[in-house]
């Protein structure tokens, strides 16, 4: 798997963070395996207060997801049409943060499907 660094996106194989070893891009960012493990990352990076605010919105709308694909009584349906129109609204607003968006969001998304709405 690929990790850009968030500052200057420069790709680093996720091998190299093995054993928790951090490792300092060309740009001067640290990095390390965590990086992409929780959605604080994708708050973390962004320059101006505009874009924070942005970033938390898509936060807010992810956790939204996270519920009702536990919630039973919602229709798998809504959950993928709401999955569909935040994954576009990351596309308009961080283009350049789409893979930071897929490692995040879509593999929480999927966890939660395979551990809650997996069908037997």
């Amino acid at each position: 798997m690929a990790v850009h660094c968030p500052k200057c996106q420069k790709i680093y194989n996720m091998t190299e963070f093995h054993g928790g070893r951090q490792v300092r891009c060309a740009c001067g960012q640290m990095l390390d395996g965590s990086l992409y493990e929780t959605v604080e990352d994708f708050l973390q990076y962004f320059e101006d207060e505009g874009e924070r605010e942005a970033a938390r919105e898509i936060q807010q709308d992810a956790q939204e997801i996270c519920g009702m694909i536990l919630d039973e009584r919602c229709a798998d349906v809504d959950i993928e049409i709401a999955k569909t129109s935040l994954k576009e609204k990351v596309e308009k607003l961080f283009p350049d943060k789409m893979q930071t968006y897929e490692m995040i969001y879509e593999a929480r998304f999927k966890r939660l499907w395979e551990q809650f709405r997996a069908k037997d």
